[in-house]
């Protein structure tokens, strides 16, 4: 915990989702408690997509965080909206349009079972 997703269209190819993904790590940090070695982000990118209405030119970035739960809403917010400004500061690569949207999941903690090994 956190599990984040990061799924974007083509048109994203070259941002730096890497160094994104350190920024939504300290993130979560910052407004969960979590700690930086718990944190794990995939990217997805994603080649068929359809889009409003379905141009071509209509581009997407959807983060879907998960944390466990026991976090206020407060908090959730607070990450949702830091994650979001985080995303639109890092991704400038195209200007078209396009959606740029964040979900704070939880993650039960009765659950959710993770061992670390090695």
């Amino acid at each position: 915990m956190p599990q984040i997703t990061l799924e974007h269209s083509t048109h994203f190819d070259n941002a730096d989702f890497r160094a994104l993904a350190l920024d939504i790590h300290h993130l979560c940090e910052v407004h969960t408690g979590a700690t930086l070695e718990s944190c794990k982000t995939r990217i997805v990118r994603a080649e068929d997509l359809v889009i409003a209405d379905g141009s071509p030119a209509q581009a997407m970035v959807h983060c879907d965080l998960r944390i466990l739960t026991g976090r206020t809403q407060e908090q959730k917010t607070a990450l949702g909206q830091a994650v979001q400004q985080a995303m639109v500061a890092a991704l400038t690569q195209y200007d078209g349009p396009r959606q740029i949207s964040v979900e704070i999941g939880e993650l039960d903690k009765p659950n959710y079972h993770k061992v670390t090994a090695g």
